[in-house]
């Protein structure tokens, strides 16, 4: 298990600092991205407000990842230093129901702890095999009980926790890093390429995500065999598609109309330097951050309802609808040909960034939580 030393209440300047804790079930620091984008969100402005934070995780994602024989997350066992670790941690935090075994010390050592669920990832549409979704529902359930407060980033989630678990669940939008993205807002699209060594002669179709993750996948899978070839022969290729992210599919590899990056420190500039973003999901459960973080730099979104899923996100106002494959080849070849003015588009998705997922208004309320102000 991984920690980082804390004392309990630390006098700094005059005035004493709170201890939080997040507990996860693996980490992939130094990377970023997903949950773990929002523990680093979170955790930065929490410390820049004067709390003391602490990250406990049962094993580094990235270093087991050559082990052949893993016990499974939801398994994991319960490391000795948790004990000590949890005993100075003024609030407690669990990322996801994985490490629900921490549940069970962290009550009998008198605490109470929020439960962070970014996804409901016993729902079939998630993606677990049977086995996997049967053990995640006994930990969400076991988690979800033993929790004082349970917090979801999904609306569409929102109502199935309430009815599981009643009034103690609260809404909390996804964090995006409108601070990184202010320095890119003014670079053009043009210095961004320059400086990624991207073709200035083409219309640039972006798909952000970790590829390892099932539904990432099957929508790189989906790009490199039918949306970015088509679009490529009814473009006259002039049209660059690019897989932002690590672990892309095998099939993307090695193809003229697609650039792929693996994992990249920043995705800004990447979206700074494209032309519009695609999000070809189908599956998969909680919120999607490639849907805001391409909206949070201006940069229009042709998206399914699933990409979108849990938001207030409304077709043709915020993004370009898009289900079948044909849609997602229609629409972009619209944008290319200059048929379709998105501006207005990229504008009200930038709006809409900035009013729901800041960092400052998603900690105000996450901290109205954690002290028992939001009933």
């Amino acid at each position: 298990m991984g920690t980082l030393n804390v004392k309990n209440h630390r006098r700094v300047t005059g005035f004493i600092m709170t201890n939080v804790c997040f507990v996860m079930a693996y980490t992939i620091y130094p990377r970023r991205g997903g949950l773990h984008e929002q523990v680093y969100l979170i955790s930065r402005e929490l410390r820049r407000r004067g709390y003391n934070v602490c990250i406990l995780y049962y094993r580094h994602g990235l270093l087991s990842n050559g082990q052949l024989v893993r016990i499974p997350l939801y398994f994991s066992g319960i490391h000795p230093n948790l004990y000590s670790s949890i005993g100075k941690c003024d609030y407690v935090v669990m990322e996801t129901a994985w490490p629900w075994l921490a549940a069970v010390p962290i009550r009998l050592l008198g605490k109470g702890f929020i439960l962070h669920l970014h996804a409901i990832e016993s729902l079939p549409d998630f993606g677990l095999p049977m086995h996997r979704r049967l053990m995640m529902k006994f930990a969400e359930e076991v988690a979800g009980r033993l929790a004082s407060r349970i917090i979801t980033v999904s609306l569409t989630e929102y109502s199935m926790l309430r009815a599981r678990f009643g009034s103690k669940v609260t809404y909390i939008p996804l964090a995006i890093d409108l601070e990184e993205r202010e320095r890119y807002m003014g670079m053009s699209k043009e210095d961004a390429r320059r400086v990624l060594n991207l073709p200035s002669d083409k219309f640039i179709v972006t798909f952000i995500g970790g590829m390892g993750y099932g539904a990432n996948r099957e929508a790189a899978r989906i790009i490199a065999t039918q949306i970015a070839p088509k679009v490529h022969e009814l473009s006259n290729g002039k049209v660059l598609f690019l897989l932002v992210g690590p672990d892309p599919p095998p099939e993307s590899i090695g193809l003229s109309y697609i650039k792929i990056t693996g994992y990249v420190k920043s995705i800004a500039p990447y979206i700074a330097a494209s032309d519009a973003c695609i999000a070809p999901i189908y599956h998969g459960g909680g919120v999607k951050m490639k849907t805001l973080d391409c909206m949070s730099l201006k940069k229009v979104v042709i998206a399914t309802r699933k990409a979108v899923e849990g938001t207030l996100l409304k077709p043709w106002i915020h993004y370009i609808p898009a289900e079948k494959l044909g849609d997602f080849i229609n629409q972009i070849l619209e944008i290319f040909n200059g048929k379709l003015n998105y501006e207005q588009i990229a504008n009200n998705g930038l709006y809409y960034v900035k009013k729901y997922n800041s960092i400052s208004n998603v900690v105000n309320t996450f901290l109205r939580v954690m002290t028992n102000e939001i009933q």
